[in-house]
């Protein structure tokens, strides 16, 4: 499974291929929704509910473009990448998804960030087609406006899939992720089509 970076220059930086980012469960597809055995009553607007929709699922992106900006933004400031950075991206993303986010920042970095803003803003994801969906597993194809990060957009980087899986206690104990959920998969493969769904594959 192909994965190519998406950031906000006009050219994909890199491509690179991925062999673990799979979810915890069995390979049974789904359908775009799914129910939990009991819903939950917490003021936490992330908490898993009864039934995942797109309504929540686009709430979480929302958590963690946020999540994301604030790293984007040290990055920019400092033009560095600091301890908090690396701990701030483990708290969003796992697996090889994890080094290859910290390998596209040192490039970025090493290009001196021509790509992005002064200031950056945040990213914003929206949810366009929910594919398969498990109290431990999301995955999703998103429309992506990266306009407010960078200084170039190449449109055909709007279209983007997502996995989501559940993030553990240690994660949520950073503060550095305000969702309970991380990335198995972010972007898109070669020729900018769906990627195989990751929530089908065993860990």
């Amino acid at each position: 499974m192909y994965r190519a970076v998406r950031r906000t220059a006009s050219v994909v930086l890199a491509a690179v291929l991925l062999t673990g980012g799979a979810c915890r469960q069995d390979r049974e597809p789904l359908g775009p929704a799914a129910t939990l055995p009991v819903g939950t009553t917490t003021t936490n607007p992330y908490a898993v509910p009864a039934v995942i929709d797109e309504v929540y699922v686009n709430r979480v992106l929302a958590g963690l473009d946020q999540a994301y900006g604030d790293i984007t933004r040290i990055v920019v400031s400092t033009r560095s990448l600091p301890p908090e950075v690396l701990a701030r991206l483990k708290a969003l993303y796992v697996g090889d998804l994890l080094q290859l986010q910290i390998d596209l920042f040192a490039l970025e970095l090493a290009q001196g960030l021509p790509a992005y803003k002064v200031s950056p803003g945040n990213q914003r994801s929206v949810v366009t087609k929910l594919i398969s969906v498990r109290p431990t597993c999301i995955f999703a194809e998103v429309s992506r406006d990266q306009s407010a990060v960078g200084t170039t957009v190449d449109e055909r980087l709007a279209r983007q899939w997502v996995a989501l899986a559940p993030a553990d206690a240690a994660v949520e104990l950073t503060g550095y992720n305000p969702t309970s959920w991380q990335f198995l998969y972010d972007g898109f493969q070669e020729g900018f089509t769906q990627p195989q769904d990751p929530c089908l594959d065993a860990a």
